[in-house]
């Protein structure tokens, strides 16, 4: 693979040190080359090709990084009480733009580990490169599809340098602004149009009572 490919991998990830599984996907989008992956996911799809399988090893330093102990942070708990929160151990929180989980609460102090879960550990995956994403229309929906998850009642229209899609209601506007942004440097389109469809809904047939 080259940098700027447009793939389908369907992979399994497991944690080596307790052979946990963590991720599971199948015919997930990627862009080689663009960041969006874990380091050493990106370097071992560049040695593979279409159709390929390769279970491979990925140590912290190209995953989620080293722990770091100064990620670990006492809050005092009257913080959580501001904000109507009773912290408890195992609860997930957002402070300073960083997401972390108690580890304890004791003394009017809660104790949380604002590293990544994954950070520290050994990545084990079982990869597959499914294929290649080659029309520009599919690669719009593959941009889509990374941000969204949205697979279905998406519609394309290319003309010349310029994109229309179509979408279901309600999707980020921030998500927008990232898939445009996506659309015009890795496809070299200039003008990328949102339409969004709302659909009355369909008539629930009433069963019947037979007798």
């Amino acid at each position: 693979m080259q940098n700027n490919d447009f793939i389908r991998i369907s992979y399994l990830a497991k944690i080596k040190e307790t052979n946990s599984e963590f991720d599971k996907s199948e015919n997930a989008p990627v862009i080689v080359g663009s960041g969006y992956t874990i380091r050493g996911l990106e370097e071992a799809l560049k040695e593979m090709n279409v159709g390929e399988k390769k279970i491979i090893e990925i140590p912290p330093e190209k995953a989620f990084g080293s722990r770091n102990h100064t990620l670990i942070k006492l809050i005092a708990i009257t913080e959580f009480r501001r904000h109507g929160t009773k912290p408890v151990p195992g609860m997930f929180v957002e402070a300073d733009n960083l997401r972390g989980r108690v580890l304890s609460v004791s003394s009017g102090r809660v104790r949380v580990d604002f590293n990544h879960p994954l950070a520290g550990k050994t990545l084990m995956y079982d990869l597959e490169i499914k294929n290649r994403i080659e029309k520009t229309e599919d690669k719009v929906k593959a941009i889509i599809e990374i941000y969204t998850r949205v697979k279905d009642k998406v519609n394309v229209k290319i003309i010349d340098k310029d994109v229309e899609i179509e979408v279901p209601p309600l999707i980020n506007s921030l998500f927008k602004k990232k898939i445009a942004d996506d659309v015009m440097k890795f496809l070299s389109l200039d003008k990328i149009k949102f339409v969004e469809i709302f659909e009355k809904p369909k008539p629930v047939e009433e069963k019947r009572e037979t007798q």
